[in-house]
């Protein structure tokens, strides 16, 4: 799972303030992102934590910042992260309006906290979850593995596979037929599932 605004907001060494969307820190972040475009939305996929100081918008402009924070929940941009003490010394009002009322959260993202250490981050959590992924997998490969060796049969794998996958799990023979499921309600599903397996 990828890391939350929530997630970000809480990692105590970016010192990031929540300045709108509050409701929404469980949005996922795909990834982090600087842009100083007027219009960053053709390069982004949505996901986004985008990243910006400023350089080239009117964040004081309501107008300004209503377009351009629209456009940016329109393209499914998870947040907007605004780098204070570089162009601005505060998070400007309108934009703050904006975020609101778009529904975009606004991260206030002091001068100390470079961008690239919030990449680093999004990224560090990434590739966490991604080995933690992978880990598993090799894991639950090894336990099937010991499970088919181990000669107990084809019930005592089922309920392994069922366990690792949290749902059921069954065999069928070449006509349909179900040999052995797991867990044991799991039976009566699968049976249902012949007429489905003859048709294949």
């Amino acid at each position: 799972m990828p890391p939350t605004l929530a997630s970000l907001v809480q990692h105590s060494a970016l010192k990031l303030t929540v300045r709108a969307g509050a409701d929404r820190l469980d949005t996922p972040v795909r990834w982090a992102h600087a842009s100083e475009l007027t219009d960053p939305v053709p390069y982004m996929e949505g996901g986004e934590l985008l990243l910006v100081t400023a350089t080239n918008l009117d964040a004081e402009n309501p107008e300004a910042m209503g377009r351009y924070v629209r456009r940016l929940a329109d393209a499914g941009v998870a947040g907007l992260g605004f780098a204070v003490g570089v162009n601005y010394d505060e998070v400007p009002r309108p934009l703050i309006g904006a975020a609101e009322e778009a529904g975009l959260p606004l991260l206030e993202v002091p001068r100390r906290t470079p961008f690239i250490a919030i990449a680093k981050a999004v990224s560090s959590h990434i590739a966490a979850d991604q080995y933690r992924a992978v880990t598993a997998g090799f894991e639950a490969q090894r336990e099937l593995t010991s499970a088919a060796l181990a000669g107990d049969g084809p019930a005592a794998l089922l309920t392994r596979l069922a366990a690792h996958v949290s749902g059921w799990a069954a065999l069928y023979d070449t006509a349909g037929a179900v040999v052995a499921a797991a867990p044991d309600w799991a039976a009566r599903r699968a049976a249902r599932l012949t007429p489905e397996l003859e048709r294949l």
